[in-house]
């Protein structure tokens, strides 16, 4: 009768389920396939992909369990707050909320609870998008009427799986049963819904160094062992020469990457670095990107119609996200660093996913 439903198309599949769109199992990582009217936009596919914790997207093709930026930085001061903060030595120090960061170090180097709030909470703001949440590490909570495990000493993370995920743009945590203070640090684990978010490698060493170019490179001493070649601009790189630095410090240095094909890309993650001790890092930077390495576009901010400025870096350590949205498709992406403090320094991280995700 011409619906969209088609009953035919719901019968021929749960009858001949052996040969169906379950067979063979199109969900990867241990999902399971069940049968249903389901589409995906105008086409009858007949399936729907159960995922297991940690992954995500239509076939389950995703991972999902990576920090969302609570300990690297990502999620911003301003997106934390709470209920309230302990002041000690005379209201001297401070137990902000934006202390809670997994593995900070000081000596105040937590969020704490005024001593005499009663139902404290401390919150988040995933600003990005909606955000689909499996593992949270913290100290002791309660949320949705279920009771978490928390900490049992000062120092050693406790993870908790949320099994159905928590998919939210907000998430605030009650700490339940504290020792003295109610005291946390922690990282929440996720994906962003759109599973097009993933790292793509420059920080696993999946894009190699062959893939990484620059406009020029700089060489501390004029010595060949301190130098900062782009294959080194990888997030959170370790040791004593530990990121890109261009030779010059102009708008017209560069650092590429080369996917090799045409790939979605979402979103971009800057650090600066320190050479020997002298804290470097981009304070801002335009996009390029190119299909052929010869014909460039510049990313364009849409409501100005002029090339989008996106805002770098504020030290040397802290993860810095930009989204690009619309997102990228191209085989090749450019960051040219438009202001920067001390040297034109870089550590980075792309997201994404495949083109024909």
């Amino acid at each position: 009768g011409g619906k969209k439903n088609s009953e035919c198309d719901l019968c021929a599949i749960l009858c001949f389920c052996h040969s169906g769109p379950c067979r063979p199992n199109p969900c990867h990582n241990g999902g399971v396939c069940e049968l249903g009217e389901t589409y995906r936009g105008d086409t009858f596919v007949g399936y729907l992909c159960r995922c297991p914790l940690g992954f995500d997207g239509v076939h389950c093709q995703h991972k999902c369990s990576g920090p969302l930026g609570m300990e690297g930085g990502i999620i911003s001061n301003q997106q934390v707050t709470a209920s309230s903060t302990h002041r000690s030595l005379f209201g001297l120090q401070k137990w902000l909320p934006y202390f809670a960061r997994l593995n900070k170090k000081g000596l105040v180097n937590a969020w704490s609870a005024a001593e005499g709030d009663r139902y404290p909470w401390i919150q988040v703001i995933l600003i990005f998008a909606i955000f689909k949440m499996f593992v949270i590490t913290v100290f002791v909570y309660a949320i949705l009427l279920q009771i978490f495990t928390g900490n049992t000493d000062n120092n050693s993370p406790s993870a908790n799986s949320f099994s159905p995920p928590i998919e939210a743009q907000y998430i605030r945590i009650y700490p339940q049963v504290c020792r003295k203070h109610c005291t946390l640090r922690m990282e929440l684990l996720g994906c962003e819904l759109t599973g097009c978010s993933e790292p793509m490698g420059m920080k696993t060493g999946h894009i190699q160094n062959y893939q990484i170019t620059a406009s020029s490179v700089f060489q501390t001493l004029n010595m060949d062992m301190f130098s900062w070649e782009p294959s080194k601009a990888r997030l959170d790189k370790q040791g004593k020469v530990n990121a890109w630095t261009s030779a010059h410090n102009d708008q017209s240095q560069w650092l590429q990457v080369d996917f090799q094909i045409t790939t979605k890309i979402t979103g971009i993650i800057t650090q600066g670095a320190k050479d020997f001790g002298h804290v470097q890092f981009v304070g801002s930077y335009k996009v390029a990107f190119s299909n052929d390495g010869e014909k460039w576009l510049m990313y364009q901010d849409e409501k100005q119609q002029k090339d989008k400025i996106f805002q770098g870096n504020f030290d040397n350590e802290t993860h810095r996200k930009n989204a690009l949205d619309p997102p990228i498709y191209a085989r090749f992406i450019r960051i040219l660093p438009w202001s920067w403090y001390g040297r034109i320094t870089m550590r980075v991280e792309l997201l994404g996913c495949p083109e024909e995700q």
